[in-house]
């Protein structure tokens, strides 16, 4: 896990000092729910990072159980504290599940929550890497799409923009020109844009609008969606300026740098056939 990302689930994660709570259990239908309508649902796997690495709950941050005592325990040294924040846990077992939260109830944390492990999940399980998740969500046309939009690509960039960012607008032109001109050596580019969604992710037809027209001008067209719940939570929120800019193997896993910034079409070009030369 980057330090940047533990650092600011470390800020969220702050404790309670008034005394012990008690942890609850439960259902994956109810985490679903926490998962589907935050953010930031302050969800922790506390398997071996090898483990989370190979599959996790979606918006799960790695803490193993063995250093879950000791990194919290540095965070109340710090002097922070929050009463009201709701953490939620799983391991490999219920026990596991059971221990991490008896460990943050006995800090102080007064709503703690545990999944009775991570085979009760139901849903999907996201390798460590995949910032978009399993890709559910629609295209500025409202067309549903998924991982299949991916599927079989060597190398996929994301160009996260938006319609009021004028640096995002000016390389557009030249991206839609590489992503034609690289399409036959598996390269695609995806445009992730990051302003017409409303606060419950439906789309802002205004916006949708605008943004149709800047592509139909730029000759940007390449595929762009809209961000769903997981997108918001591991790229919009995370970002600091647009455009950003970062790729994926086919698999949608995290490869290469992130770039912030617009660059010209013949810089994209070297940066796109360098990470590719990286993969292989």
């Amino acid at each position: 896990m980057k330090k940047w990302m533990w650092a600011r689930c470390a800020v969220l994660l702050l404790l309670a000092l008034a005394g012990a709570g008690q942890a609850e259990e439960i259902t994956a239908a109810d985490l679903k729910g926490v998962i589907d309508t935050s953010v930031y649902a302050n969800l922790f796997d506390v398997r071996p990072y090898d483990a989370y690495q190979q599959g996790a709950v979606p918006g799960a941050e790695c803490l193993p159980l063995e250093e879950m005592k000791d990194a919290i325990q540095s965070i109340l040294d710090q002097g922070f504290n929050n009463m009201t924040l709701n953490v939620y846990v799983y391991g490999e077992t219920e026990e596991e599940g059971r221990q991490a939260a008896d460990i943050l109830a006995g800090l102080g944390f007064t709503h703690v929550y545990y999944l009775s492990s991570i085979h009760a999940w139901e849903g999907e399980l996201v390798k460590a890497g995949q910032v978009l998740g399993d890709l559910n969500t629609q295209d500025l046309s409202g067309q549903m799409v998924d991982a299949s939009l991916i599927e079989g690509k060597k190398l996929v960039m994301v160009n996260v923009w938006a319609t009021y960012c004028n640096p995002c607008i000016s390389e557009m032109a030249g991206l839609g020109n590489l992503a034609r001109e690289l399409a036959d050596e598996g390269v695609m580019i995806l445009g992730l844009v990051s302003d017409c969604s409303n606060g419950d992710l439906s789309p802002k037809e205004e916006q949708v609008n605008l943004a149709r027209q800047i592509i139909q001008i730029t000759g940007a067209d390449y595929p762009h969606i809209l961000p769903s719940q997981t997108m918001m939570r591991n790229v919009i929120s995370q970002i600091q300026a647009v455009p950003t800019t970062f790729f994926l193997n086919g698999e949608g896993v995290l490869v290469g740098q992130v770039y912030v910034g617009a660059r010209e079409e013949a810089d994209w070009k070297q940066i796109v056939e360098d990470t590719l030369a990286a993969l292989q």
